[in-house]
């Protein structure tokens, strides 16, 4: 009894285990709300995102120069009389503060654009985690099909077995429904393949450790806003990048003019001469003569130049790519409709009728297979149009910036 009773913890316990390594997907919603929270790339965006801190703490430091201290101590001899004289001295430099202004500016620039680009990478990985996900329950749901067909090509290709054997139909019609069946099983396989692609995308995107389950059906979808598309690509996250980045860019251009102008110092200085002690105050004036700032003046305009064209040829290419990705959804959504409207409700009734037809000797075992395949057919095609509707929605909301 100790021994069977070990033995069925054990396996409870493995069980568990399996059970706990499994994910199970059961929208899209929870596929964009998990992308979020634990995507590998989303988490190391964010991550480096503290590296561009470093760089504000750093220039919001109010002396940017460290004070220099000075000491020095030495022997003086004279004639009858020796003395040991020293100095001590204390200086401090200050930059003009439009200097500090500049930097301040540039590095706010700086976080500004590693936060759009965290929200340019959490757009990406949105759009493919989503369209994953679209794929694989497109997979499932081929795969059902497949095995509804393939157990009707098994049981057409039985039958002709037993009539060819009792010599009512030639061999000829048993070659076709054995091929019938063997389309149809290689089709299936040809589905697996495509959900293990799909959810292996999906346990990449989404940082998961087990196998993922996925479950869920494909969307109806309705028309869409082609205005407020467009709208919403105004805030695409990558134009926020370059604009952060010419905002950087300006900042380095002031940063440079701010050479041009000296920096100052001041200092306070003791010392001892001869048993006399002296204090004196300095001051400390650098002469822009040579060094200006020209290297960041020029890279700064220079650079500012690159981006505001870039942003200017972004801009039009998101709204080219939008008004593209809206006539796509819009064309693939009326494939979808006609399909719906004028093929998808027959369906049942043809097979029906067919399965009739051959059972009462109206129509040949190669006729039940052809309107068998076209029935098929159909139907894929009908699921086809589902995923190429839902991934050309996707395609739609992430061009248009709504995946965040």
């Amino acid at each position: 009894m100790g021994r069977r009773t070990l033995a069925v913890c054990a396996a409870v316990c493995l069980h568990a285990t399996a059970a706990a390594a499994q994910v199970r997907i059961a929208s899209v919603a929870d596929v964009l709300s998990r992308a979020r929270e634990q995507s590998p790339e989303i988490v190391s965006a964010r991550l480096a995102l503290e590296e561009t801190r470093g760089r504000l703490a750093g220039a919001s430091i109010r002396f940017h120069s460290n004070p220099d201290f000075e000491a020095a101590i030495g022997p003086r001899r004279a004639t009858e009389q020796r003395f040991t004289d020293y100095e001590l001295g204390v200086a401090q430099m200050f930059e003009p503060g439009a200097r500090r202004s500049a930097r301040i500016d540039g590095a706010n620039a700086a976080l500004a654009q590693s936060t759009a680009s965290i929200e340019e990478v959490t757009r990406s990985v949105l759009h493919r985690a989503a369209s994953a996900y679209y794929r694989a329950v497109h997979a499932n749901e081929r795969i059902r099909l497949l095995t509804s067909a393939y157990d009707v090509a098994s049981s057409v290709y039985t039958t002709a077995d037993r009539r060819f054997r009792a010599g009512d139909i030639a061999v000829l019609d048993v070659n076709i429904a054995r091929a019938s069946r063997a389309r149809v099983g290689a089709s299936r396989e040809a589905a697996e393949a495509e959900r293990a692609l799909a959810t292996g995308e999906l346990r990449r995107l989404l940082g998961i450790d087990g196998d993922p389950i996925v479950d869920g059906s494909l969307p109806r979808l309705d028309t869409a806003d082609l205005t407020a598309a467009l709208q919403g690509a105004g805030q695409r996250p990558e134009l926020g990048v370059l604009e952060a980045g010419i905002r950087e860019a300006e900042a380095e251009l002031r940063l440079g003019s701010s050479f041009a102008r000296p920096e100052y110092g001041v200092g306070l200085k003791y010392s001892r001469e001869e048993g006399d002690q002296i204090v004196l105050g300095g001051l400390k004036v650098t002469l822009p003569m040579f060094s200006k700032g020209q290297e960041q003046r020029v890279t700064g305009a220079a650079r500012a130049a690159r981006l505001r064209a870039e942003l200017d040829a972004a801009r039009t290419r998101v709204q080219l790519e939008v008004r593209a990705t809206f006539d796509a959804y819009t064309r693939r959504l009326a494939a979808l409709r006609l399909l719906e409207t004028d093929a998808v409700p027959g369906l049942d009734e043809n097979e029906q009728l067919t399965t009739r037809s051959f059972d009462v000797g109206q129509i040949g075992l190669t006729d039940l297979l052809l309107i068998r395949r076209e029935i098929l057919d159909t139907r894929a095609q009908y699921l086809d149009a589902l995923l190429e509707a839902a991934l050309a929605r996707i395609d739609l909301d992430a061009s248009a910036g709504l995946l965040r």
